[in-house]
């Protein structure tokens, strides 16, 4: 309750201010202006801007830290002579990499190369059946369904209300304008069991359930949760080709329940770790693919990722 209580009064003007202070030496030491508005925080460098909602500000050590791989990850607005990159609340961006056309977002994008990383262990082929768990956006989605060819599918999940809307609104997009008709969107958790999960809407990329945020991150509601293998049964699905997750430290959840049914599927797995009670759980994911089956290996950390877990079966 306390640290609720104080999350409300930093996420005041009151609280911007305190940030200021916080945030603005460790950002002069990265060559960065901090600005703290009323409602937003801007990185200055140069003639750039990158901005990011106060609500937000769980993400502005790392933004600090990787200004410029944020900062490219799109085209920026132009106003005079300033290029401002804008993650303070749902707006549409196109992508540095693949900017064919405009993706609706809720706050920070999902990098183009943070995909390509994907793509390069995926090896997706027409056909491919996907399953992408943790779409936020449906960015990944929408690109895994291109490579998959009509004859593939992929099974899309993203919990967050606000990520679910702008992803229902970019598999739209996807369908009218690029003629890709082959992707299931639900706003539903792969969890280990069915009984539903109380979880904090974040309306960003770190939204997850709250026995692992802490809570007092976004609002708190009930969803509906499902384990893989229900999911599997009541769609008849007997084959999958590659699973991407990245369910912000619900990964190891997921793998203790069904870890041994995603190896029998023969599917190939890219994960994202991410810190449970502050501890990386790498090695607990690691520990549960080999016992399954799996073989693993650990990609080298890149900006705004942490190490990303390749796991082939045997």
């Amino acid at each position: 309750m306390v640290k609720r209580v104080l999350r409300r009064i930093l996420s005041s003007s009151f609280g911007n201010k305190h940030k200021g202070l916080i945030f603005g030496r460790r950002a002069r030491a990265a060559g960065l202006t901090f600005v703290a508005g009323d409602s937003y925080f801007d990185l200055e460098k140069d003639n750039k801007i990158l901005r990011l909602g106060s609500s937000h500000t769980v993400y502005l050590r790392d933004m600090i830290d990787n200004f410029d791989h944020y900062m490219n990850s799109v085209v920026p607005v132009k106003e005079g002579l300033k290029q401002i990159t804008d993650f303070s609340g749902p707006r549409h961006h196109r992508l540095v990499g693949f900017d064919e056309v405009p993706f609706l977002f809720p706050s920070l994008t999902e990098p183009y190369a943070t995909t390509q990383e994907y793509l390069d262990f995926a090896g997706l082929q027409e056909g491919n059946i996907v399953l992408d768990i943790g779409a936020y956006s449906a960015v990944t989605s929408i690109i895994f369904a291109q490579l998959a060819g009509p004859t593939g599918h992929v099974y899309s999940f993203e919990p967050d209300e606000s990520n679910y809307k702008c992803a229902n609104s970019n598999v739209e997009m996807a369908r009218k304008a690029m003629g890709i008709t082959n992707i299931t969107l639900q706003r539903k958790a792969i969890w280990s069991h069915n009984d539903g999960i109380l979880f904090s809407n974040e309306g960003a990329m770190g939204s997850s359930a709250v026995a692992i945020t802490g809570g007092g991150r976004g609002e708190e509601t009930l969803i509906p949760s499902t384990t893989l293998e229900s999911f599997l049964n009541e769609n008849g699905i007997t084959k999958v080709d590659f699973v991407k997750i990245d369910i912000e430290g619900g990964e190891t959840e997921l793998l203790k329940r069904s870890a041994n049914t995603l190896r029998k599927l023969g599917a190939r797995l890219i994960i994202e770790p991410h810190r449970v009670g502050g501890k990386l759980n790498t090695g607990e994911c690691c520990k549960l693919l080999e016992a399954a089956g799996y073989s693993v290996h650990v990609r080298d950390k890149t900006p705004g990722s942490e190490a990303l877990i390749e796991a082939r079966p045997h």
